[in-house]
């Protein structure tokens, strides 16, 4: 039997291996471990712990809600194994549940930090036509609903999110959390013929607060509120009974950003 390692020893043999994963968030309760719950995360390391024979921890980019999916998930792990990253890939895709797909494993330095060297995030939201016939395929990836809604209104709620805000409005109660400053770089909403799409890309997001902030523009661009009144719910941090969150089935973070040192 070998000798345990010590702590020098296990760092100086550690690799950090970098993931890019894919997943329909629908079946699970989110990104983040919970016992006796399916989650992303928790699928990653029960696959990585067959495949490499040891226990792992991985670590995401942004930890997603229950029913919200991922285009472009960043997530890292430390193992002593020296299988090759692309027999990992393979080894991972054929262990995993069909909705979940690593798309990339890579070699990453000891520095590189999947969560704290982000630099910022993107999410879409998806919003599809109700009665469209096609509709039961779309309704994993989109809230079904009236798309009948002013875009231009839909715009001037984004104009107002830009820069850098304070949104414990638009965000779920997270315990002793001070800190609600997110910078917005990008907002802005799409329209095709039966279809509306919702894109934000900032340097943090809070508990539900795109679904929030989604929820918040709908019901302006449906004259339920104005545009004002969003303007002052986001300029006053607080409670607003018309931040109610979109469903979960909408939403997809699709691009995460590094330091080009770690690209």
């Amino acid at each position: 039997m070998k000798p345990a390692l010590n702590d020098s020893e296990r760092k100086s043999l550690q690799r950090r291996i970098r993931l890019k994963v894919d997943y329909d968030g629908t079946d699970y309760r989110g990104w983040q471990f919970q016992p006796e719950e399916p989650t992303i995360q928790g699928h990653l390391e029960e696959a990585l712990e067959k495949i490499l024979g040891e226990k792992v921890r991985v670590t995401g980019a942004g930890r997603t809600d229950t029913g919200v999916h991922a285009l472009g998930q960043v997530a890292h792990f430390d193992t002593l194994n020296n299988l090759p990253a692309k027999v990992i890939e393979r080894a991972l895709n054929a262990t995993l549940p069909r909705e979940i797909r690593v798309r990339q494993v890579t070699e990453a330095c000891e520095t590189f930090h999947a969560r704290h060297w982000a630099l910022w995030k993107m999410y879409r939201y998806g919003i599809a036509d109700m009665h469209l016939p096609e509709s039961i395929f779309l309704d994993r990836t989109n809230w079904l609903r009236n798309t009948s809604v002013d875009l231009e209104t839909l715009n001037q709620c984004c104009s107002i999110v830009l820069g850098e805000h304070d949104f414990a409005t638009f965000s779920k109660k997270e315990g002793a959390r001070e800190n609600h400053l997110c910078r917005v770089y990008e907002a802005y909403w799409k329209k095709e013929e039966t279809s509306l799409s919702f894109e934000i890309k900032a340097d943090r997001f809070l508990r539900g607060m795109v679904r929030m902030l989604v929820g918040g523009m709908i019901a302006v661009a449906g004259r339920r509120t104005t545009v004002n009144d969003f303007s002052r719910a986001l300029a006053s941090p607080g409670r607003w009974r018309m931040a109610v969150p979109a469903p979960a089935c909408g939403l997809t973070l699709v691009q995460v950003e590094y330091p080009e040192k770690f690209k």
